[in-house]
């Protein structure tokens, strides 16, 4: 999770949102999708993580409700995209970074 800090976010969903944008690198943080095993008050596998900027981050949280539902509703596949991507985009930092470690892994 600290490895965020500082990173660019992976998700950038708030762009979608009329009015809204990514507030940028000094708010990101590991951001869980909502997958399987995150429920009340539970949290997914951190490697269901993805950096988020704090704009993005209330959005998955659902803290923006108002984004959130907008997302849902016009482009609920272009969400759940850009979620993949982000995850998979994390996941090669981390592994560039050294975070989490492959032996002999390639990042291509």
């Amino acid at each position: 999770m600290d490895a965020a800090e500082g990173a660019p976010c992976t998700l950038r969903i708030a762009s979608f949102v009329p009015g809204r944008r990514c507030a940028g690198h000094e708010t990101t943080v590991g951001c869980h999708l909502p997958i399987w095993g995150k429920g009340k008050s539970t949290k997914v596998t951190d490697m269901g993580v993805a950096f988020g900027c704090s704009a993005c981050h209330a959005i998955i949280d659902g803290v923006d409700q108002e984004a959130l539902r907008y997302l849902e509703k016009k482009f609920g596949a272009a969400m759940m995209t850009r979620m993949l991507h982000g995850l998979t985009e994390t996941h090669a930092l981390l592994i560039d970074h050294g975070v989490i470690v492959i032996p002999d892994a390639v990042i291509v």
